[in-house]
């Protein structure tokens, strides 16, 4: 046997040589790699599957595959089909929290060939993708949504500006100094300052007011959803984002004061605020919105904490704001560690009335609008990561 690099030696060092270069390929492959026996132990594994199960080599050799790797343990019996039917088989979407946070992992399991009841796993990191393929369904949710709002807006703008029009004429008409309206009166016999005296005393001419006024904002929240279809840019303006944050928060603070709400008086803030962030054209009033509803968001999800189980005394519900320059991008992360959402809950955290605090006075508006605004009106990206009863990190990116 000729040793990898051409020259010639003994049977022993050409064989450790060909270990090491395999032992190298492997260790060198994205992939997390473990060998396991027929009775899923572990007989190998490289540095990629060791950061996942945060071990150490020798506490994991010959020892159960599943304590170390807990996600794998609920798909036993798909990996003793590997070993006994020696197949492959493909776990496509495998969750797993990993530092604090919810990760996502395709898992592959296959036979040796040359080694009979033995079989390599393989685990790859697709969190990422998961997390585009979300950000590109929410998109498309958008889309539609903002197509349905456009139609409906300029549906309802068609009566109300009928109910406008027609009230403005009533009172045209009532108006006892107009010309007009004498003359018609007086063909009637009809004494206008008493009609008025009687639709005063009635309140006709409240209601007709009331009418009118309600119609106005029925209006103005059409126009508000039409603004959030095409997005105005002439009101941007140049905005230091972390004075924004700092404003938001003790705006957030006063508001909950002002409710006589103590729920957001026993969370600490930690800020890790970049001091050289450029400022950046942004909407600064529909940004802060931004804020302040993750700001509530979170503060909801450690009262929810807290109350679903008797949290130990050393635990402090915390929301942590941190901003960061990143690949020519503004970075912003709300965190918190309050309740966290699962999986499903992650999925529809964006879409329109969709709450997990229905029966408490949630609507489902608050996150949906912040995904309009960071998306269609800023042109942004967010993304949410989250881990049940560890906590949830909101990731916007912003363009410079």
């Amino acid at each position: 046997m000729r040793r990898i690099g051409g020259a010639d030696d003994s049977v022993t060092n050409d064989n450790m040589n060909i270990q090491e270069f395999f032992s190298s390929i492997i260790e060198s492959m994205p992939s997390a790699l473990i060998t396991v026996d027929g009775n899923l132990h572990i007989k190998q594994i490289n540095t990629n599957a060791l950061r996942i199960s945060k071990a150490v080599e020798g506490e994991v050799l010959n020892k159960s595959v599943f304590a170390s790797f807990p996600m794998l343990e609920s798909y036993e019996s798909e990996i003793q089909v590997a070993l006994t039917q020696n197949a492959t088989v493909t776990l496509d979407r495998v969750e797993y929290i990993n530092q604090e946070l919810n990760n996502y992992y395709k898992v592959t399991c296959y036979p040796l060939d040359a080694i009979d009841n033995v079989i390599v796993i393989q685990i790859d990191d697709i969190t990422q993708r998961e997390l585009l393929e979300q950000r590109i369904l929410q998109t498309e949710k958008m889309h539609s949504l903002d197509g349905l709002a456009a139609g409906i807006a300029h549906e309802v703008n068609n009566p109300l500006s009928a109910i406008i029009n027609g009230i403005q004429n009533i009172k045209r008409r009532l108006d006892p100094e107009r010309i007009a309206n004498q003359e018609s009166a007086d063909q009637l016999a009809l004494d206008l300052e008493k009609l008025n005296a009687y639709l005063e005393e009635r309140e006709i001419k409240f209601f007709l007011d009331s009418i009118e006024e309600g119609a106005f904002r029925a209006s103005n929240i059409v126009s508000n959803m039409l603004k959030f279809t095409k997005p105005d840019t002439h009101s941007r303006e140049p905005c230091d984002i972390n004075l924004l944050l700092d404003q938001s928060i003790k705006f957030a603070i006063k508001d909950y004061e002002l409710q006589n709400d103590k729920s957001l008086a026993n969370i600490e803030f930690e800020k890790n605020f970049d001091a050289a962030l450029p400022k950046i054209e942004v909407l600064p009033l529909e940004l802060q919105q931004v804020f302040f509803n993750l700001i509530r968001n979170a503060e909801q999800a450690i009262s929810a904490r807290v109350a679903a189980q008797e949290e130990s005394e050393d635990y402090i519900g915390k929301i942590s704001i941190e901003t960061r320059l990143e690949d020519g991008n503004l970075i912003v992360v709300v965190a918190d560690n309050g309740c966290g959402m699962n999986d499903e809950v992650v999925r529809k955290a964006f879409d329109p009335y969709f709450s997990t605090r229905h029966k408490s006075g949630g609507h489902g508006l608050g996150l949906s609008t912040v995904y309009r605004i960071i998306k269609s009106l800023l042109g942004g990206e967010i993304e949410v990561r989250s881990a049940v009863n560890v906590g949830t990190q909101f990731i916007i990116t912003l363009q410079i």
